[in-house]
Formats: structure tokens, sequence, C-alpha cells
């Protein structure tokens, strides 16, 4: 991992969960090249300006830091990058991509995010508590404490399949950049309602997706606490396909 400090020399890149900033996270494939880069990035300045952060660098600095990590020896070929922007300094780490496309076992965890539009690195309840699971097959599915309803995972954008109809959480969720690159093919191909369906709706669905970075795009297997479980795949089959188009350089 590399950091640098507002004045751009070398800084120690902290712990991130609980300190107040904001995080994206790319995927670098084996080929080296990363989709939806300059998107990316535009996310991390978007969440920095709805933080009211002091210190948002420009993206020409942000990506000529992210050259200068991917050209390091610490960065994995293979992996996924994270870019952390605190109030003094610009952190890069990298970590092996292992979750794209495997089967995920839903953990249910409610939470509210405070500020849906902004990946903060401040929500150590949230993010920090991923290391609880293993990140490779699971993740944690949040549901309002209060409304009762499932919105989107720590990691993913969700989308709800039943009998080829998709439903897709619209609001208080982060539209994420894989989900909005395959919007356009899954309106095209399906009849698509936004919404958040309640967790005693979840019977009703016979396929959950899971859109993110890191996991591409994956089939839910199962949310125990709901006594859910995949009874079909055609949906995930089709999306999985488009993405990988999507994502070849």
């Amino acid at each position: 991992m590399h950091a640098w400090s507002k004045d751009g020399s070398p800084a120690a890149h902290p712990e991130p969960w609980g300190l107040p900033g904001v995080f994206s996270t790319l995927r670098r494939f084996p080929q080296g090249h990363i989709p939806f880069r300059d998107e990316y990035l535009e996310r991390l300045l978007d969440s920095a300006k709805r933080s009211g952060m002091s210190w948002i660098p420009p993206k020409t600095n942000l990506s000529e830091c992210l050259d200068e990590f991917l050209a390091s020896e610490t960065c994995l070929p293979d992996g996924l990058v994270r870019l952390c922007l605190f109030d003094d300094r610009l952190g890069i780490s990298s970590r092996p991509a292992l979750s794209d496309g495997n089967p995920v076992k839903g953990r249910l965890l409610e939470y509210r995010r405070p500020e849906p539009l902004v990946k903060s690195t401040g929500e150590a309840q949230l993010y920090g508590r991923l290391s609880e699971l293993d990140i490779t097959y699971e993740d944690w599915i949040i549901i309002d404490p209060e409304k009762k309803d499932l919105r989107e995972s720590a990691t993913c954008n969700l989308i709800f399949v039943r009998d080829k109809e998709l439903l897709i959480p619209e609001s208080a969720i982060l539209p994420g950049i894989v989900l909005q690159k395959l919007l356009p093919y899954l309106e095209s191909e399906f009849s698509v309602t936004r919404g958040s369906p309640q967790a005693n709706e979840l019977p009703e669905f016979d396929e959950i997706i899971l859109c993110g970075t890191g996991r591409g795009v994956a089939p839910l297997d199962a949310l125990p606490e709901l006594g859910w479980t995949s009874s079909n795949d055609q949906v995930f089959q089709k999306a999985r396909s488009q993405y990988e188009e999507l994502v070849q350089p």
C-alpha cells in the first residue's frame, strides 16, 4: 500500500475503517486494464464533495498517484485497488480479486447508511464488519431497521428476480457503476421495476443477483436468516455474460 500527503510526499497508509474519509474500489484485470476507471475516480470525488471534505485533489492528481501505484511491485496484477481519500492524505492499496462471480451466502445486517450516495470510510459498522465474513463467498445483506426492506449488500447492488421480472432498489442506496453499465441491457431484455422488497416478500423471488466491482455479477445462493434459497439462475447467467462483455479490454 502507498500513501501521499497533501503536498505529494510519502505518508503512512492508516487503517481506514472508522476514520473520516471516502473511498472507491476499482478492479484491475490480469491483462492490466481497469474498466470504467474514470467513473470510479469521479465517484470518489463526488463522495468527497458530498462529505464536505476540506481537501479534494484534482482528478489528474488522483490519476497520477494511481498510475504510480499500478506500476509498483506491491500492486497485484489481478486484484482490487482501493483509493481512500482523507483530509490530509490519499492512500491506495490492493488485495486479491477472489470473489468475482462466486455464489454468495447472505448474512442479514440491520443497518441504515447515513448518506447512501457516499462511500465513507467512517462507516466501520458496515465496512469494518466485512472482516467477520469470508468475503470470497459471503456478504452482508442490508435490511433497514425500521422499514424492514432489503436495499443492497455491503459491497453490491441487488437485483431481485421473480419470473424473469426484475425488481431493483433505487432509493437509499449507492447506484453502483457495474449496475449502471448493465441497466440498458437489463431494461432491453426484461421487465424492470424500481423498488425495495420487504423481508416478508422474499419467498416470491427465485433469484437474487449481486452487482459490484469485486463480485462483478454473482448469484446469491441463500439468505438463511430469512429462509430464502435460490431456485433459478437463468437471469444471472444472461447478466453475467453481458458483464463479461462490458469489462473486456
